[in-house]
């Protein structure tokens, strides 16, 4: 894979660190903190209630999540949170200068190059995830790392760890502590992944760059504000990536139903007066 220059613009690296003392990017994906039973998890009754159509459109990722409440709610079920990100950062360790950036999406980890911090490296020497989900490819889309590397369709958030594969990096995914075993969902990533459940323990690398995604389609907006405190909790420099659509926090869905329940009321108030209407019945 050629070296890799991928800039927010063109006047240079999008962050400016002259001197890394290793190559690791460390990618905490949101989701990580927010157990369901469809990325193995614990199963209920109402695991129906998560089985969600997911998507990275302004849709799925903000508009979507009023019916989600309003289904939470029907079902006397209480609203699932995320939980374990308090701490979350103590285990790590950074290079001097080290920088996190954040975005919605994790297909933008794809994007970010040792070149990204002005260095001459073409790759990460490992990349670091802690997520629901290992991003390294699924059969259900493509056969194998080669079809996904001919096929033309890019970086996207279930398959930007391919890239720092093609890349040279070798990848390690930390699933989080609440899933209960690695046979659901059976994991069959394109390319070798040193795959297991977190123990907690402190990786090896100290890591050069940290990107964070919120996963909008996956966590819901009452999560946005842990989503700010665990991002302040991070005691590195933050930025957001600059390509991203960021709305932070996204609309509140009890907000938007409360709205949407007074806007009917209305309606059908002055259905029942007869507003609007001419003599005889007809529209005015």
């Amino acid at each position: 894979m050629s070296k890799r220059t991928n800039r927010n613009s063109d006047s240079g690296p999008i962050f400016s660190l002259s001197e890394v003392s290793a190559m690791h990017l460390l990618v905490v994906d949101w989701d990580y903190f927010f157990p369901t039973p469809a990325a193995g998890g614990p199963q209920g009754p109402h695991d129906d209630l998560f089985k969600w159509a997911v998507a990275e459109d302004e849709f799925h990722t903000e508009t979507i999540w009023e019916a989600r409440h309003r289904d939470f709610t029907a079902a006397g079920v209480e609203l699932p949170q995320v939980t374990g990100w308090r701490g979350f950062w103590r285990r790590f360790r950074f290079s001097a200068g080290t920088v996190l950036v954040y975005a919605d999406s994790n297909a933008w980890a794809g994007l970010l190059w040792p070149s990204d911090l002005g260095r001459a490296e073409e790759h990460w020497d490992s990349v670091h995830l802690y997520d629901a989900h290992h991003d390294a490819g699924y059969r259900q889309n493509h056969r194998s790392f080669e079809q996904w590397r001919t096929s033309g369709d890019g970086i996207r958030c279930e398959s930007w760890m391919l890239a720092h594969h093609w890349a040279g990096a070798s990848l390690h995914v930390r699933f989080p502590p609440w899933r209960q075993s690695l046979d659901r969902p059976r994991e069959e990533p394109l390319v070798p992944v040193d795959m297991t459940i977190d123990d907690g323990q402190p990786p090896t690398a100290a890591f050069d760059l940290v990107f964070v995604c919120r996963s909008g389609a996956w966590v819901p907006p009452w999560c946005d504000g842990a989503f700010t405190e665990f991002l302040h909790s991070a005691p590195l420099p933050k930025t957001v990536f600059g390509r991203n659509r960021w709305v932070h926090p996204r609309p509140d869905p009890a907000r938007m139903a409360k709205v949407k329940r007074g806007l009917y009321a209305k309606v059908e108030e002055m259905n029942r007066a007869g507003v609007g209407e001419a003599p005889g019945g007809g529209r005015e």
